[in-house]
């Protein structure tokens, strides 16, 4: 058995891991302490044996295992719940029980389970667990563990111990307490004395009386048994009186009268054989010579008549296609009917279609590109209204462009006059004191200022509120620092602004303004904006000229592109037309129009056909008509030589091969008949031979016999036949009397009474018998009655009723004490018995486990040491290569731990050998071994991993590195070594570089 997987669900630090171990190999698992080597080591034993009690708890998991036989199978382990499941179905059992007859935790931990503390030297081989499942292996593996039972049954029924509280030992001491209590009680001595003599007389005349009793019923049975003997010896003597009267027949043969009888028999049938075959041979011939002249040309016919079905069908394919053919001239004329106005009277036999379709195609596409071109004709421009002189418009354009300087730059004369007014009127109007409020007047004037021009950011030519805004603020802002810094004076504005007005004045002649210079500011404004209204309008109208323009010359280019590729088409047109023409000259087509070149193809495509399947068919019909002459003639040549008066034909084929096959079973039944009847009439000559035969040892018979006739013969064996019956009576008599006597000497006895009295003897003796039976029972009645008034005497002398109840309860105890001794005396003699089995087995198989064991502690030591026990299998000796027997105590600590490694292997591998190999769990026990027996050690655990499953769980770094060591070492020899590493309930390969 081997473990194929492992899934610690929730067990201890594991919680979801799956591990699937190696089979074969030695497994090296290293680990620090605490990373959870202990917990994985109770898993493996948890999932065999199950969780001890109360450690259940929170520990779920399953694991995988192969048996030795191949099937697979997971057991289960969830706290309490356990289960083992397979493919097929679920077992709610015990491993132990179900594969290991009982194997347990202890045992395996002993065996299987090694570790340091465990090499604990050759005491291991007087454990009774180990004894009991490996040393009597072939008596039973149940053997060591029935004996512990029944010990332990012994144990709980007696101990060797006053203080014992057993069943015996209660019972024991029970009986002394009884004794000591009717000790205590008074009575008369005397007469109690005598009355308990009464009674044993009593008992031992009541014991006389049922020896009597039996010995008369023996008696009794006896002459039943020579009454019920009777009728058998009886017809015993007669049949003995009859066999002495036909004694003159004793001798006779009873094989002649078997042979006799069965000669009889075999002649009687022999006659009866004869006269059926007289009779059948006085048959005629049955075969006709003139079926000779049909099986000459069998032959011939046979072959005719395998092409009968092929004649059959040239027939009717040869009707069949005369009918097309006739069917194809009618279309043929049909489809030259439709050629003709295309190609006269000649049809060309070969017409390159392809060229014809690429043709059309060609022309086609022509006349699609003519047809598109002709719908691609561009629509005419509606008529443009007129929009005025061109010329002016030109001059109009060369204006409007002063006129919008002109405006620009009155606007910023404006902005500027009407700033040097606000300047002027603040100098006229404001106070000296007022400087204060006219700076918070100019801000908050500035900041609506500021939203205003925002606001008229959208439009071209309205932003005049923000521009007097800003005016107005710059106005306010200039008075107040003004005030401080003591701006210009009124005259230099007056100057000032006459400059403006007459540049004003020249400007409003160039933009056209009928406005005077004098107006106000707000008419000048509304006067700009609507010329630059007028420029807008005029702009619009402008670019509305120029698109119809740019529309009328686009046109005409259309107009002229389209007629030149009109052009262009309708030459192309014009060629494809002259080329069809050209290829309907060539090909015999005297007026074919384009458009009728797809029917004018499948009309000829049809031609074509129907012209080359008249030619294949006459082709054809002249080979089926060569075929049918050959047929025919060969059916006609055949008809004549066997006589046939019909027309050859394939029907007539037919018909003869029928009647051949009716005239060739005919003649094979005539054939077989004439061969019978020659058979009939050799045996016939054989059979008069036999019974000659028969009748010549019948002759024989009769001399032997002594007589004359075959009367004589007959009666003769008619009376061996009573002495037989006679003797067979007499002989099922005596086996009756020899069963009714059961031995000889009774036998011979019972013969003597039966030979010397009569049934009136024994009728009388048996009922003086039953008299006398009557009698001493009657007796022993009495005595009976007496001991009861006895008893009752002895209980009345007690005084009180105390006697006899402790006497009724010691009886009662005393025959619970004989029950339970008889008990314990049954269980020494089956412990006993199976003791002096168990030490036979023991003195067979331990000598094997030894000599296994020295083969391995030879293989790990390198060939220096092996092993050898005592005669009584109580000392162990290691011996060195100079067969040097070192005992027990001089070993050294290493050589000690190899011994008792190489022993416990020993055992696990009798074990598997026995019952089923199982994994091999061993921890840290290389931790006192040097580094060479480290090595060998290894190397031997590894060689064992070949067959078994070996876990050596270490937490030594060392003794991980010596297995890297062995493996990079021996990998030549492929030594399976392989090494694992556990951290933290965590378990990976440990690779090594």
């Amino acid at each position: 058995m081997k473990i194929i997987q492992m899934n610690l669900d929730d067990f201890g630090i594991y919680h979801n891991v799956e591990w699937q171990p190696p089979e074969k190999g030695l497994i090296v698992m290293h680990g620090r302490n605490e990373s959870g080597k202990t917990t994985l080591m109770k898993y493996v034993r948890s999932m065999f044996f199950g969780y001890g009690r109360g450690e259940w708890r929170g520990f779920f998991g399953h694991m995988d295992i192969r048996r030795h036989n191949g099937r697979e199978y997971r057991i289960y382990r969830n706290e309490k719940e356990s289960y083992i499941c397979d493919r097929e179905e679920i077992l709610h059992e015990e491993p132990a029980n179900l594969w290991w007859h009982g194997l347990d935790r202890q045992t395996y931990d002993k065996i299987f389970a090694i570790g340091l503390e465990d090499l604990q030297g050759f005491k291991i081989l007087s454990n009774e667990e180990v004894r009991s499942h490996f040393f009597s292996i072939e008596g039973g593996v149940r053997m060591g563990v029935t004996r512990r039972d029944i010990s332990r049954l012994m144990g709980e029924l007696l101990v060797a111990s006053p203080q014992g509280k057993k069943p015996i030992n209660v019972l024991l001491q029970e009986q002394k307490e009884f004794s000591h209590k009717i000790q205590q009680l008074s009575y008369d001595e005397e007469e109690f004395a005598q009355l308990q003599e009464w009674e044993e007389k009593t008992h031992t005349t009541e014991n006389r009386l049922r020896l009597e009793r039996e010995e008369t019923r023996l008696q009794m049975e006896k002459a039943a048994l020579s009454i019920a003997a009777w009728e058998v010896y009886r017809r015993e003597q007669e049949a003995l009186k009859k066999m002495r009267e036909l004694a003159d027949v004793a001798q006779f043969s009873q094989s002649e009268a078997e042979q006799w009888q069965a000669r009889e028999k075999e002649i009687k049938r022999l006659q009866e054989e004869e006269a059926q075959l007289r009779e059948q041979c006085k048959k005629e011939p049955a075969y006709c010579p003139e079926w000779k002249r049909w099986e000459i040309g069998a032959d011939k016919l046979e072959e005719i008549y395998s092409h009968t079905a092929e004649w059959r069908q040239q027939c009717e394919e040869l009707r069949q296609q005369e009918e097309a053919d006739r069917i194809r001239r009618q279309s043929l004329k049909k489809v030259i009917a439709l050629l003709q106005p295309w190609t006269g009277d000649t049809i060309a036999a070969a017409v390159p279609w392809e060229e014809a379709a690429a043709l059309y195609k060609k022309y086609e596409q022509g006349r699609h590109e003519w047809e598109t071109w002709q719908a691609g004709k561009p629509k005419a421009l509606q008529q443009v209204k007129a929009c005025g002189n061109v010329a002016a418009d030109a001059d109009t354009e060369e204006s409007w462009k002063k006129r919008d300087e002109a405006v620009s730059a009155l606007q910023d004369i404006i902005r500027e006059r009407e700033k040097i007014q606000v300047q002027m009127t603040c100098l006229q109007g404001i106070p000296a004191n007022s400087g204060k409020a006219v700076l918070w007047a100019g801000a908050v004037w500035s900041i609506v200022t500021i939203a205003l021009a925002g606001s008229s950011m959208a439009g071209v030519f309205h932003f005049s509120p923000a521009i007097y805004g800003a005016a107005i603020a710059a106005v306010l802002c200039f008075l107040q620092y003004g005030r401080k810094r003591r701006g210009p004076k009124a005259a230099d504005l007056q100057l000032a602004l006459a400059g403006l007005e007459g540049r004003m004045a020249v400007l409003r002649k160039e933009a056209a303004v009928d406005l005077a210079v004098t107006a106000s500011n707000e008419q000048w404004r509304q006067a700009l904006d609507e010329i630059r209204t007028a420029y807008v309008y005029w702009r619009t109208k402008a670019s509305k000229n120029e698109w119809e323009k740019e529309q009328q010359a686009m046109y005409a280019a259309l107009v002229e592109k389209w007629r030149q590729e009109g052009a262009a088409i309708k030459t192309r047109l014009a060629d494809s037309e002259k080329s069809w023409e050209q290829w309907c000259g060539t090909y015999g087509f005297v007026a074919l129009p384009v458009h009728k070149r797809q029917e004018a193809e499948q009309a000829w495509k049809t031609w074509r056909r129907l012209v080359t399947e008249q030619q294949e068919w006459q082709i054809k019909k002249q080979e089926i008509q060569q075929r049918l002459r050959h047929w025919q003639d060969e059916t006609e040549q055949l008809f004549r030589e066997i006589g046939i008066q019909q027309a050859a034909s394939f029907t007539g084929a037919v018909a003869a091969y029928k009647q051949w096959q009716e005239i060739h079973v005919q003649g094979e039944v005539a054939r077989e008949q004439d061969r019978q009847l020659a058979l009939q009439r050799e045996q016939l000559i054989q059979l008069q031979k036999k019974l000659q035969e028969q009748e010549a040892q019948q002759e024989q018979v009769l001399l032997r016999a002594g007589v004359k006739t075959e009367g004589e013969f007959r009666s003769k064996v008619l009376k061996y036949k009573q002495f037989c019956q006679y003797k067979e009576v007499y002989e099922q008599s005596e086996a009756h009397l020899r069963l009714l006597a059961k031995t000889p000497q009774i036998l011979k006895e019972l013969r003597h009474e039966l030979q010397v009295h009569t049934m009136k003897n024994w009728t009388e003796e048996k009922a003086y018998y039953e008299r006398k039976i009557k009698e001493i029972e009657k007796k022993i009645r009495e005595v009976a009655e007496k001991r009861g008034s006895i008893v009752e005497r002895l209980s009345q002398m007690a005084k009180n009723e105390e006697s006899s109840r402790i006497l009724q309860k010691r009886q009662i105890r005393q025959a619970e004490l004989d029950q339970q001794v008889d008990r314990w005396l049954v269980y020494m003699f089956a412990e006993y018995m199976l003791g002096e089995a168990q030490a036979y087995y023991e003195r067979v198989r331990q000598p094997l486990v030894i000599r296994q064991a020295g083969t391995y502690l030879q293989r790990m030591t390198a060939g220096r040491y092996t092993l050898q026990a005592s005669f009584d299998g109580k000392q162990l000796y290691a011996v060195d290569e100079s067969q040097h027997r070192i005992p027990e105590k001089q070993w050294s600590s290493g050589l000690g731990d190899q011994i008792y490694l190489a022993i416990r292997i020993s055992l696990a591998a009798a074990f598997s050998k026995q019952l089923e190999p199982m994994p091999i769990i061993l921890d840290d026990i290389l931790v006192r071994f040097d580094e060479d027996r480290q090595k060998e050690a290894l190397r031997f655990l590894a060689e064992m991993g070949e067959k078994e499953q070996i876990f050596l769980f270490t937490c030594s770094q060392a003794t991980k590195e010596l297995a890297l060591a062995v493996q990079r070492e021996d990998t030549p020899k492929n030594t399976p070594i392989q090494l694992f590493e556990i951290e933290k309930g965590r378990i990976q390969s440990a690779i090594c570089e």
